[in-house]
């Protein structure tokens, strides 16, 4: 089955402008937060592997068909991410664990096998050096200026734990027609808030697919990112287009 259905955010500048350059449409929610340059909430980024195989990363094989993570990040109040630790040190007080020793606390704790099944390197589902690779990366550039940049352990679980959720409550099906300004009405009808839709292109039919969703969570002080919110609709979009 190739369902041509995927998730995400508008705001972060590379894709946000990219893509308005590309005519993707997007649809979401703008945050209403001081325009501040500090850590105040959180992207939660879901993708839908068929879609993002189908458009900018050509996947070899065994190609998840329920959303995986693509991050939990960091973004300060001008709606762009927080950068990383090794670039903005004073992001964050705490004592922080560095890429390769958190990636040992990491397999240490057995998370290897549940980050393969959901937060996957999309490239190669069996490569667990492509995963590693990605997992530090997310660590490197987004976890450690996070509320959990002390611990990797926690990091990883959260997102994990809201990935769960948000994939039992949404229950998406691929290989269907919707408009993303409907998708984002019934996301909002599951977690009462409005989430950011961002589409993506097909290579192989040009049409547009759901790419990612990215849901705000206010930033908690060490505690899990719990807080949904969302702020005003955006324009409303063309038919996203998809086939069994």
């Amino acid at each position: 089955m190739k369902a041509y259905l995927g998730i995400a955010c508008f705001s972060d500048d590379d894709k946000s402008e990219g893509c308005r350059k590309m005519g993707h449409p997007e649809v979401g929610c703008q945050p209403i937060i001081p325009p501040t340059f500090t850590f105040v909430y959180y992207f939660f980024v879901l993708q839908w592997p068929p879609s993002i195989c189908d458009s900018y990363i050509r996947c070899r094989e065994n190609i998840p068909t329920d959303f995986t993570i693509h991050g939990l990040w960091p973004q300060n109040g001008r709606n762009r991410g927080v950068p990383p630790y090794n670039k903005n040190g004073n992001c964050t007080t705490l004592t922080v664990v560095y890429p390769y020793p958190a990636m040992r606390r990491v397999r240490r704790a057995r998370l290897e096998g549940p980050l393969t099944q959901v937060w996957p390197d999309l490239r190669n589902t069996s490569d667990i050096g492509l995963h590693r690779r990605f997992w530090r990366h997310e660590w490197r550039d987004h976890g450690m200026c996070s509320d959990y940049g002390d611990d990797p352990i926690r990091y990883f679980r959260v997102a994990i734990d809201l990935r769960n959720y948000l994939v039992s409550v949404l229950n998406f099906n691929g290989g269907v027609t919707s408009k993303a300004i409907d998708i984002s009405t019934n996301v909002q009808a599951q977690v009462e808030k409005i989430p950011q839709i961002h589409c993506i292109r097909s290579r192989t039919t040009n049409n547009n697919l759901l790419g990612e969703i990215r849901f705000c969570y206010n930033k908690g002080d060490a505690t899990p990112p719990d807080e949904l919110f969302g702020g005003e609709m955006g324009e409303s979009m063309e038919a996203i287009s998809g086939q069994e």
